[in-house]
């Protein structure tokens, strides 16, 4: 069965509402919750810019009071007859993704290539841990065309992007305390293996990485700030993704629309200030490995001398994949953020038609292409993370 036929099989069988059960690949789906401890964050600072409808006024506008992202399920693709794994995989996705029918033909890859189960574990505020109507396009296109009324210079607005572009708007902090309560619950994920609390893994196995666009991004930092030796051990592979924040373009009808953008490089340039301004913000930052971490990796010269020595520390475990055309993520800014700490990087360019959304696109005239394109990537990851 070929990548576009594994896809449709897969996402028809997902789309049906399957939570367990047998796949018709031959491969289990499992389904888990976890539930995410409280975190200190910050009262949000007073705003004027949220640019949201009158009738979705306050809907958007939740962080603590979003049910979905405190208690949440996650997928387990799994071999069959699979019992107490002494290797996982966690398979982290991209920023502003709402559903996880794209990731399973890299699951299944993964899952068949290794003989593990893959664990799909969502973001924070992603996946199915934001509310439904985030993803519902009938507000969601009521709002980007009222974010284009009030915003006539709005660039790459669209249903997709429009609730994460106007939480980030109006409050670009939101991508700090997602990111760094992300980071926590990995870290509580690998304490319940440890324990042997996941039927599918044995106490204490080794959990590797296979991680895309803003998921590289927090894998990489989650083996950089691995003062208790959780990952000790652990495998990376970044697909599209890995360098510094500051060097990110996340201009795209699937990912931001042009105000979000700006309003969170904006913050990256002026964290330093933002952190003066706001205590809070600069001790979570400030005061723990994986915030230093963090921070580390927004520009190129805060904490410099950190970051080169964390990167030099976990390189020889890092394969890093990019794709030469990727103009969010861009291959030449990973290879830069990556030089001189040991790691692998590889750009390729396949001859087909993509972008950074769509590696793989189901719908090209070039299928031959794209199932070579995808071989070679998950074939380049099974070799690196079965070492």
């Amino acid at each position: 069965m070929n990548y576009v036929d594994t896809y449709r099989r897969l996402a028809e069988a997902f789309q049906d509402g399957r939570a367990t059960g047998c796949m018709d690949t031959g491969l289990v789906l499992h389904q888990r919750r976890f539930h995410s401890e409280p975190m200190e964050e910050p009262a949000p600072p007073s705003s004027e810019d949220a640019l949201e409808p009158e009738s979705l006024k306050g809907l958007l506008d939740r962080d603590d009071s979003v049910e979905e992202n405190l208690d949440f399920p996650y997928r387990i693709l799994a071999p069959p007859g699979c019992e107490r794994s002494a290797r996982g995989v966690l398979l982290l996705h991209g920023l502003n993704e709402r559903r996880w029918e794209k990731y399973l033909p890299w699951a299944k890859a993964l899952v068949e290539g290794l003989g593990v189960p893959v664990i799909l574990f969502p973001v924070a505020f992603h996946m199915d841990r934001s509310p439904a109507l985030w993803a519902d396009p009938r507000p969601m296109r009521q709002l980007s065309r009222e974010r284009m009324r009030r915003i006539p210079e709005l660039e790459a607005s669209s249903f997709a992007n429009a609730a994460l572009s106007t939480r980030l708007h109006s409050r670009p902090d939101r991508f700090l305390w997602s990111g760094l309560r992300t980071l926590r619950d990995l870290s509580r994920f690998s304490d319940n293996v440890r324990r042997g609390d996941e039927p599918l893994l044995s106490p204490g196995a080794r959990l590797d990485f296979f991680a895309y666009s803003i998921g590289a991004f927090l894998a990489e930092i989650l083996l950089m700030a691995d003062d208790d030796v959780r990952f000790a051990e652990s495998r990376l592979v970044t697909f599209c993704g890995g360098c510094l924040l500051s060097e990110t373009a996340p201009l795209a009808r699937e990912i931001l629309d042009s105000a979000a953008a700006r309003s969170l490089h904006r913050l990256f340039a002026e964290l330093e200030s933002e952190k003066q301004r706001r205590p809070e913000l600069g001790r979570l930052l400030s005061e723990n490995a994986e915030g230093r971490a963090f921070e580390s990796m927004v520009i190129a010269d805060r904490h410099r001398s950190e970051r080169e020595a964390a990167l030099r520390r976990i390189g020889s475990r890092v394969s890093a994949i990019s794709l030469r055309g990727d103009r969010v993520m861009p291959a030449l800014a990973v290879a830069e953020t990556l030089a001189g700490s040991g790691a692998r990087v590889e750009i390729l360019d396949p001859p087909y038609a993509y972008d950074h959304a769509n590696p793989f696109p189901i719908q090209s005239p070039a299928e031959t292409e794209v199932e070579h394109g995808f071989e070679t990537v998950f074939e380049h990851a099974v070799s690196w993370l079965g070492a």
